[in-house]
């Protein structure tokens, strides 16, 4: 083989590098009402196969997998990988086994509630890890959309461009949020510590640990859409639940990254303690003051207009803005 041809042949691998060696782990868990997004958004993506397409449903009651073997051979690009779904594992041990079964090069996640905003996600994180070799992990900017209200926000500024984000960054603001964003080195996944799944882990753990040897990509413009919805197991808790949570797994997190990020959990920790405190103290004045709430109204219908306006004209900001909240919960 001449110089040229052998040169030819060596672009062509590397050009192919793109494409080939991606598994794309499928997380499920009762999420028939969502999986056909999910799914319809993950065969839209414009790339080159073959794509290995690992499912890891945690022992789904509803028709989850049913429909998820409906699309199975529809598209040629994907190769179909089913881990056991006889017994519920948990979302840690659940993930643990599905990083282990995924072979490519690069790992991508798509929960089964969640879906992907553009065609072209996959690609773009793809070329982005090909050319920096120092970032493990590619993540995107997404949208938070509350089922309920059916509203979008954005979780960060909307952007053409990207930023490097390290372990510290992410234990003051998980700004990745959720595991659909992701696409891994799986060389990455291969390193995480093995005790990190004898714990309650979620995708914030496993970021900050593979942060610790390596560089995060953001990519500012929003690719994913994490779904809030009431059957989702975060979203069922309230604030001070999910505050008390983290606060409790900060001494094992810390532990797991050995104390290298003790100051920052430290300061985590005060901030968590004292969301937790306001919202027990707001939690409690609002049940003391409901009573009053709903008296406060009829009082004010009797109380002459002149007077109603030089109070609101002395009142301190502070304490008017307590009083209409008083007088919201009263009506509510």
């Amino acid at each position: 083989m001449g110089y040229v041809d052998k040169f030819m042949s060596e672009h062509r691998i590397k050009k192919n590098e793109v494409c080939i060696g991606l598994s794309v782990l499928l997380v499920t868990y009762n999420h028939g009402k969502y999986i056909r997004k999910a799914l319809s958004t993950l065969f839209d993506q414009i790339i080159e196969g073959p794509i290995e397409l690992v499912i890891a449903d945690d022992g789904s009651s509803d028709d989850t997998l049913n429909i998820i073997k409906e699309h199975e051979g529809k598209d040629p690009r994907f190769h179909f990988k089913y881990l056991d779904s006889t017994s519920n594992l948990g979302i840690t041990r659940n993930y643990q086994r599905g990083f282990a079964a995924c072979t490519g090069k690069f790992v991508a996640v798509l929960e089964g509630d969640d879906y992907w905003a553009n065609s072209r996600k996959l690609q773009r994180q793809l070329n982005f890890l090909n050319s920096h070799c120092g970032c493990d992990l590619c993540s995107v900017n997404y949208f938070v959309y509350e089922e309920a209200r059916s509203q979008f926000t954005a979780r960060s500024t909307i952007g053409e461009g990207y930023r490097f984000i390290g372990a510290r960054d992410l234990i003051a603001d998980n700004l990745i949020g959720n595991f659909s964003t992701c696409m891994y080195r799986k060389s990455a996944l291969d390193q995480l510590p093995q005790s990190l799944f004898g714990i309650k882990s979620y995708d914030w753990i496993v970021n900050i640990c593979v942060a610790s040897k390596g560089l995060i990509g953001f990519l500012e413009e929003p690719m994913s859409v994490y779904r809030l919805h009431a059957d989702g197991v975060w979203t069922q808790k309230s604030c001070i639940e999910k505050f008390k949570e983290q606060l409790e797994l900060i001494p094992a997190y810390d532990e797991l990254t050995k104390n290298v990020f003790k100051d920052d959990f430290e300061n985590l920790a005060k901030c968590l303690q004292h969301f937790i405190t306001v919202s027990q103290l707001e939690c409690a004045v609002g049940n003391a003051t409901k009573p009053f709430g709903k008296v406060l109204p009829a009082i004010l219908d009797f109380t002459p207009p002149i007077f109603l306006a030089c109070v609101r004209a002395l009142l301190p900001p502070k304490l008017k803005s307590f009083i209409l909240r008083i007088l919201h919960r009263g009506t509510a």
